[in-house]
């Protein structure tokens, strides 16, 4: 509980005023409903259901009743989520073709594909949303297909399933984010800075595969819907950091694409598609008459800015009422 108010008041201080947990159960759901029913919560939280290679279809009632339990304004949730790969800097990235430096290596699954076609159609019937942790381009296309295999048995609906993180992806899935109405969740600050640096993740991807890494402007383009976070704490939770990072990344070579994004494109994916991906559009995510008064104040216009990485909060509003100042 002290460890989850130093989190907050961190949260508070840099103007968040609403996150995706991403790690949930009923115990889990339960400390953040203890800390909304003493006063403690000074932000809103989206509790997904872990769901692991050892889950049963019929286990995932659970995450039904995370979300029956939520009845207060702060926590939510009506969500599960999955692992269906590692990361690359492990080996465990699953890939389409080999690492470059571990040429006898595509990396692991969690899931086979039959196994998440049958848990991901579970979650679904259920009318749950779907998060899938895919980092490598076959983990991708897999969550992908696992997602048109749900829609192949349960019919189509405003299901807004999400794929987390995508570090790779293969040019022939981009359009599939659109033509499936899923959402691409995604961390600016996860990509390598620059990759001249020989961070291990350059080097176990290998040069040939640059054009396919961190495809935000491609993904965007292709018309999907780009939600941004940070994955803290993967990396910091800092939005500002995080915006920074999504506006000016460069080229990382002469024939490798631009991937970074404008401002307001950068700015809807922290705030209105991020309130879209969890099915809140209508009550928050812009500053609107009737929305919830979710508010931050900061000490510069964004839009003149010279380095949006030194944009101090100075006020954070969350539900109307000031937690950080």
């Amino acid at each position: 509980r002290e460890l989850l108010q130093r989190g907050l008041a961190q949260a508070a201080h840099l103007g968040i005023t609403s996150v995706h947990n991403m790690d949930g159960d009923l115990e889990k759901l339960a400390i953040y409903q203890a800390a909304e029913q003493a006063g403690e919560l000074t932000l809103r939280v989206y509790v997904p259901y872990d769901i692991t290679p050892a889950t049963e279809p019929g286990q995932i009632a659970e995450a039904l009743a995370m979300r029956e339990q939520c009845t207060g304004p702060l926590v939510r949730a009506g969500a599960v989520k999955f692992f269906m790969d590692g990361v690359i800097e492990g080996y465990t990235g699953l890939l389409l073709a080999p690492y470059a430096d571990r040429p006898d290596s595509l990396g692991d699954a969690n899931f086979s594909a039959e196994q998440f076609n049958l848990l991901a159609s579970a979650a679904d019937r259920l009318g749950l949303q779907i998060f899938v942790h895919a980092i490598g381009d076959l983990a991708v296309r897999r969550t992908l297909d696992g997602f048109a295999a749900a829609r192949a048995a349960n019919g189509a609906r405003d299901s807004r399933h999400r794929v987390e993180h995508i570090e790779l992806i293969d040019p022939a899935d981009l359009p599939r984010f659109a033509e499936l109405g899923v959402i691409a969740s995604m961390q600016p600050y996860h990509a390598p800075i620059p990759p001249d640096y020989g961070t291990v993740w350059c080097e176990r991807v290998g040069r040939q595969r640059w054009q396919q890494s961190f495809a935000w402007r491609q993904l965007r383009d292709a018309g999907a819907l780009l939600a941004f976070g940070s994955d803290w704490p993967v990396v910091t939770q800092n939005p500002w950091i995080g915006l920074h990072a999504a506006t000016t990344r460069a080229a990382w070579a002469a024939d490798a694409p631009a991937q970074a994004v404008s401002l307001t494109d950068a700015l809807a994916a922290y705030t209105r598609n991020g309130a879209y991906a969890e099915f809140q559009e209508q009550q928050k995510g812009m500053l609107r008459a009737g929305m919830l008064a979710d508010l931050v104040l900061i000490d510069q216009d964004m839009h003149v800015a010279n380095d949006l990485r030194q944009a101090r909060v100075m006020l954070t509003i969350c539900d109307g009422t000031i937690v950080y100042e």
